[in-house]
């Protein structure tokens, strides 16, 4: 199948950008990347590579050109705000359409947003700039599309050092966390990027369904074939394996606001779930199904029992 748009893809070597390169790959559709360090890229075969930086005015506006769909998340970076201002600016300039994915808390009026964002702000202030971009994109001249996930279900890859240990440190509220894959988020934002029909707007994307911390760690536990205990309400516990295995900006967000997610519990409604099923075109991946996956792609060694 052939594919007359020009896509880019920024942050390409993140957790979401990489799945939704690889749903473009499946799809037969090249895309253009901007990246700091090419060999971070999971597959690069197909890529059009661009070196660059969003805080280089001249490497994002060459990157831009000729494009007519962007991918952008909310990067963890200092100046995140900043940054997206930029990929806003060089959009409306370039008359491309903005797919975002990220944290957009929906409201029925401006009033109503503000005061959403200032509650959320008090819980979880490390995250006041993520919520203020999704209001900026919501608010741009991109006719954008937003995809708002619920947890990410890859988290764990980020900790799965400490899961082969026999350690799910990841918080989960005991009244359950809706869970989703980033491969289905990769497959809709893929969609949004090559069909300019696309409706605008806030698109959730969610899990089948909300989990609690110790079925986390059963599951994982079953699949690896070795114990795994739930420890995700000990913050010595989660905040030595961020540190071991998390770096940069985002280990400080993720110090500062992860343990919040005992707190408050996280559910999909029904209108939620139709709603990503529908973009999909199927039900949303399973929790075990991830987790069976992602065994199945590393190697023998790297997730044998310790």
């Amino acid at each position: 199948m052939t594919h007359s748009r020009t896509v880019l893809v920024l942050c390409g070597t993140g957790l979401m950008g990489r799945e939704v390169l690889g749903a473009l790959a499946r799809r037969g559709a090249g895309a253009r990347v901007l990246v700091r360090d090419p060999a971070r890229l999971a597959d690069p075969a197909g890529l059009d590579i661009r070196i660059g930086d969003l805080r280089d005015p001249g490497a994002l506006r060459a990157a831009m050109t000729g494009v007519d769909a962007v991918f952008h998340i909310s990067p963890h970076e200092i100046d995140e705000i900043a940054l997206t201002e930029a990929v806003i600016r060089a959009c409306e300039e370039a008359g491309a359409r903005m797919v975002f994915a990220g944290i957009h808390l929906a409201a029925p009026n401006l009033v109503a947003g503000w005061l959403t964002r200032r509650i959320y702000g008090l819980i979880m202030p490390r995250y006041r700039g993520k919520f203020a971009i999704g209001n900026l994109v919501a608010r741009s001249a991109t006719d954008p599309v937003i995809l708002a996930p619920s947890n990410f279900m890859q988290n764990d890859e980020v900790l799965l050092p400490a899961i082969r240990e026999g350690e799910f440190v990841h918080p989960c509220s005991p009244k359950g966390l809706n869970r989703v894959d980033l491969r289905d988020l990769g497959e809709i934002a893929a969609d949004a990027l090559l069909d300019a029909a696309f409706p605008s707007g806030r698109h959730p994307v969610v899990g089948p369904r909300s989990l609690t911390g110790p079925e986390c760690a059963r599951i994982w536990s079953e699949v690896l074939g070795h114990p795994v205990r739930y420890s995700g309400d000990d913050d010595d516990a989660l905040f030595s394996a961020i540190d071991r295995h998390v770096s940069g900006y985002r280990r400080e967000d993720w110090r500062a606001s992860l343990n919040k997610l005992r707190t408050f519990a996280l559910h999909a409604s029904e209108e939620e779930l139709a709603t990503t099923a529908r973009l999909l075109g199927r039900p949303p991946t399973d929790f075990a199904e991830f987790v069976r996956r992602v065994v199945a792609e590393r190697s023998a060694d790297s997730l044998s029992a310790p």
